[in-house]
């Protein structure tokens, strides 16, 4: 998810050789990902289903709608529909199944789940998958991969993404002035509080460029000021994410460490970039891609220093004295 959406913003600002290093690195993550979800399923199905029925660590599995997608949408712009149409077609076969498995499931399982222990920003990963299915189908379809249906299945799921945003942050919210939050709780993920709002204005962007059959093509106006109310709500949550990372790593005296989670830091702030550039032009403000431009030097410093952050813990973890790698459940 991370490395492809950098991937996409270094492209629209010219930096090829950049995006296409980062579009491989994405390719190989994607696939060495699948191979660790495969052997996990084999080797710890009791811990998956587990997880699956926990409402704190549930959501995480729709990182994988999400990472499709991603990659599709990056594929499509580099001129490979194939491959572009395949993820999609995984994005959105999975959205369905994890769907109506884990958030269903969860729904009608047990109901006596303490507020505190059971909301995070994890839930919102939800609202990231349901909002990359829109926009690949929107990306195909400005692709010309037949328009008025992939043009009607991108303004329906952009439409449940919306109004999901609107749920789940309204929950996640009130947990968090509501229920106490300890230092150690304010993990990185809670950027994903912008990144919902990011690729809600990138797939509302993106809808605006396809093909809308009937008169949904009327819904531009609509679209338009929506998704100029999630980036303005997402530029709020900006400076708020800040400074729970201080108050976590400063005042809460949580150890930097490498965590897997700190990608969730990354994909927000390329989502952020590449959503403020499109709406920028596509909305005809132009003081937004020059901001967009600035931001996305944060983007690309940030990748860079979370992988080379996760390197050292590689290699760190291999030397004599190291303590065994995690298993990859636990990095899930």
């Amino acid at each position: 998810m991370a490395t492809g959406i950098v991937s996409t913003a270094a492209g629209l600002f010219r930096l090829r050789d950049f995006s296409l290093v980062l579009l491989a690195a994405a390719t190989v993550g994607y696939l060495v990902l699948i191979g660790l979800y495969a052997l996990r399923f084999v080797t710890a199905a009791a811990a998956v289903r587990e997880d699956a029925r926990s409402p704190g660590r549930a959501f995480g599995f729709f990182t994988f709608v999400a990472a499709s997608n991603v990659l599709s949408a990056r594929y499509a712009a580099a001129g490979d529909l194939r491959i572009a149409a395949g993820l999609a077609l995984v994005g959105a076969v999975s959205w369905v199944v994890l769907t109506y498995t884990i958030p269903v499931g969860l729904m009608l399982g047990s109901s006596d789940r303490p507020l505190g222990t059971s909301v995070n920003a994890s839930w919102l990963i939800w609202v990231v998958a349901t909002q990359s299915v829109s926009t690949a189908a929107s990306v195909l379809s400005s692709a010309g991969l037949d328009r008025a249906l992939l043009g009607f299945l991108a303004a329906v799921f952009w439409g449940i993404g919306s109004l999901l945003y609107l749920i789940l942050i309204t929950i996640v919210t009130a947990r968090m002035l509501l229920a106490a939050m300890p230092a150690t709780e304010m993990t990185p993920p809670y950027w994903i509080n912008m990144g919902a709002t990011a690729i809600t204005v990138l797939a509302g962007v993106r809808l605006l460029a396809t093909h809308l059959p009937g008169r949904l093509h009327e819904l531009a106006p609509v679209v338009t000021g929506i998704s100029f109310m999630f980036w303005a709500f997402g530029s709020f949550w900006i400076p708020a994410v800040v400074l729970f990372g201080v108050w976590r790593y400063g005042r809460g005296g949580h150890p930097v460490v490498y965590e897997p989670a700190l990608w969730s830091i990354v994909f927000p702030m390329g989502m952020y970039v590449t959503a403020t550039d499109l709406l920028g032009h596509v909305a005809r403000l132009p003081w937004l891609p020059p901001l967009a431009g600035g931001a996305s030097w944060g983007a690309y410093a940030a990748w860079v220093a979370v992988f080379l952050f996760m390197l050292y813990d590689l290699l760190d973890r291999r030397g004599p004295t190291a303590a065994p790698a995690a298993s990859p459940g636990q990095d899930l």
